[in-house]
Order: structure tokens, then sequence, then C-alpha cells
């Protein structure tokens, strides 16, 4: 389970815009050896003014208003022959003036060790943690799904925090020079602090082998089994996904990468029924509780496409899985579209525009149907060697098929001054 592109980012992590094509070390997984990258340790802090017309606090009739938010971070990264390290930290937090509005933070770590142990093995450490509330950072589209199971935060709604976590690790064993296997296994937990949501926690194991057949060419073909448990209510369920990848160099700063296979999802769990008037008459209640079981197949596919341009680069992304509900139901089935560009404008400006759209289905607990779009965009004006001038915007837009708030939307439009306290980003 991957957390992953959040649109509502410091303004100085967005600044640095989308990441160019990667080595097509092992298709779809991540490279086994680590990157030469020098030392760095850059913290990072900026503060930021906006409005805001969300409409969902613990008071919905307290409406849109100003805000002030404190955006910080750290980047550090530590490379040598035989092990590399990378932290990044984000962190916003947000004051409403007023009492109009309720205030809110937002965190997200990720921590990224390897270690060769050999000439043939390598041993991977990630620990990606996040906390949010209703308006924070939105689950990025899946740059990793081979490994089965995408963890994602779903249509979050409420203005309730969310915690979560996922510890993985992976072993890389180089069967050749053009051959590889990974076995891995990881656990993840989601806690909502709304009483009305569902938690999950749950484990999972996977292997997959690659094989670059050309040059330019890699296949990996993956399985992995993932059980879940959901903490607030009766109910778990067990996920078993097949996959075959394709990865393709098509030039130098073009990649495509495929993913198709099938995941089939067994669940169990209770939900509420209307009962027959004659039972109801008897009980003296209008509704019961009944158990249900779900065998099921699946579609997982996964298409991306990454184009560097000067010194910047355009990423697209299609994925059909299953993923989490968001807290309103166990699990759904998710199609997402989504695109980030950006690079620098001249020797002192730089651009970052990301857009998603994403449908859900839910396949247990509460059946409902929801569609979510997002965008946004990030201006930056380089001010000397460490400082930068930041304007953003970002635009939500959420339906639902039942419930009191079926449609809405929501702006966000915001300018600040950011610091690096380290080098300047290139």
């Amino acid at each position: 389970m991957r957390p992953a592109i959040l649109l509502a980012v410091a303004a100085v992590v967005a600044a640095q815009g989308p990441t160019a094509p990667s080595v097509l070390s092992r298709g779809l997984l991540p490279a086994a050896r680590p990157a030469p990258e020098r030392a760095m340790f850059r913290p990072r802090a900026g503060i930021v003014s906006g409005y805001d017309t969300s409409p969902l606090t613990a008071a919905s009739a307290r409406g849109e208003g100003p805000f002030e938010e404190l955006d910080a971070g750290l980047a550090a990264r530590r490379s040598g022959e035989r092990a590399s390290l990378r932290l990044d930290y984000r962190a916003g937090f947000r004051h409403y003036p007023g009492n109009r509005r309720l205030d809110r933070s937002n965190h997200a770590l990720n921590l990224d060790a390897r270690f060769r142990l050999g000439r043939r093995v390598t041993l991977l450490f990630r620990d990606v943690g996040t906390s949010s509330a209703f308006g924070g950072p939105n689950p990025a589209p899946a740059g990793d799904l081979s490994a089965g199971f995408f963890l994602d935060g779903g249509p979050e709604v409420l203005h309730s925090r969310t915690l979560a976590n996922t510890a993985l690790a992976d072993v890389v064993v180089a069967l050749s020079a053009r051959t590889s296997l990974g076995i891995g296994g990881d656990g993840f937990i989601v806690e909502r602090q709304h009483r009305g949501l569902t938690d999950v926690a749950g484990w999972r194991a996977r292997a997959d082998v690659a094989h670059r057949y050309a040059r330019r060419r890699t296949l990996t073909f993956s399985y992995a089994f993932t059980h879940f448990d959901h903490t607030r209510a009766f109910g778990g369920a067990d996920y078993a996904v097949y996959a075959a990848g394709h990865s393709w160099r098509i030039a130098k700063r073009t990649e495509l990468d495929l993913l198709a296979g099938a995941g089939r999802l067994r669940s169990a769990g209770a939900r509420a029924v209307e009962l027959d008037a004659e039972i109801a008459r008897l009980l003296g209640v209008a509704r019961g509780a009944e158990i249900y079981r779900l065998d099921t197949w699946a579609p997982h596919a996964l298409a991306a496409w990454t184009q560097g341009i000067g010194r910047g680069a355009v990423r697209v992304e299609f994925a059909r899985t299953v993923t989490d509900g968001g807290g309103l139901s166990g699990l759904a089935r998710q199609n997402l579209l989504a695109a980030t560009a950006g690079g620098p404008l001249g020797r002192a400006w730089r651009l970052v525009a990301q857009a998603n759209a994403r449908t859900f289905r839910s396949l247990d607990t509460i059946l409902y149907d929801s569609i979510t779009a997002a965008g946004g965009a990030t201006l930056a004006r380089r001010l000397g060697s460490r400082a930068e001038l930041v304007w953003r915007y970002q635009y939500s837009f959420y339906h639902f098929d039942r419930g009191p708030l079926s449609s809405f939307h929501r702006h966000q439009a915001s300018t600040g001054l950011a610091y690096h306290f380290g080098d300047r980003p290139e």
C-alpha cells in the first residue's frame, strides 16, 4: 500500500516540480542499487496567507474565510558505496482568524534506507506516514501498483483527522545481469478520529521477478497477498493480485510503464437491512443486521507515461484497482486519471501544475458511488539563493450518489514566502 501525489503540499516542495523518467532497473519497482547522491541536509519553512471556501467543518454553518499557514519541511540525503538514506518530511499548520473555522495541521513523512549486502543482494526499508485533516493533502496517483493493494485515503469529506502509516521491507536478489527477484512484506494501519468512519489495519506479502530483455525494455511478473481488518466494525478481507508489467524507455527522456492483472477479493462483514413487516412487528424494530460474504475478481491495471522536457517533465497516469474506501466503506473499486507537469520558466521562475479525477464504487460495508476531482498550480519566483515567493491555487470537487452533501466544491488561493536554509533547490 502506497500512499501516494499531494496537491496541497507545502509550497516549497511543490515548486520543485515532477521528476524525470526513472532508470529501468526493475520496471515499475524501485531501483535496487543505492542512488549515487551527494550528502544533503536542507530544512525549509514558509509563511502563506490565503482564502478557503471549503464548506465542511464540525459546524457546517461556518463558511468560507481567510487563513494563515506555516509550511515547513526537511529533506536529507546520505549515500555511500553500500548504503543510502533518504528522508523527506513536510508539515503545514493552518489558522483561521476569528474562530470562523477549525484550525488544522497536516504532516507527511517518507523514509527510505537501502543497503547493499553483496554484489547481488540489496536490502530496502521504507516507511510512509501521514497525518491530515479535511482540506489537507490529497492522496497521490499510484506510482507503484505492482505489489497489489494500493492504500489511498479515498474521498475524505469530513473535518476529521486521519492517521496512516505503512512500513515496508524488501530483499532484491540479482539472479543475473538482466534478471532480479524481489521478496517483501509490509504492515499498514489507517485510523480516523471520526467514530462514524471505518478504520483498517493489516499486512501484505509480495514477490516479483523482473527481466530486462532488451537495453531499454523490462518485463515484470508479480504476486501479492494482502490481509486487512476493519477495526471499528465486524469484517475483514483477503486480496490476492496476479500481474504482469512492461517498462519501455522509448527515448532518452521518454518512458512508458504498463501493468495489467487481476485481483481476487474475499471479504466478510455486517450490514444493516430492512426487516420483513411481520418480523418487525414481532421484534419491535424495523432494521436488523446481516452477515454477508463477497468473493469476486477485480481488474488491476496501471499505465504511466513520463516525458522530460528541458529541465522539467510531464507525467500522466491511469490506474484501475481496489483501494481503501476513505472511511465511508471498507474497500472500493477506483479509477484514477492524473497528470503532473512542471519545470523552470527561465532562471528565476518555476511552475508546477497537477490534476486528477477519481471514481469510487464501494465493494462492501456501505454501498455508494462517488466522483472526485482536483487540480491546482504553484508558481514560484526565486529571490536570491535561498528564498522563493510562491503563489498557488487549488480546486476540488466532490459528488456522492446519496447523502445530504451529494455535490460540493472548494477553492483555495494563497501566496507566501518560502526560505531554504540549505542549498537552494535545483
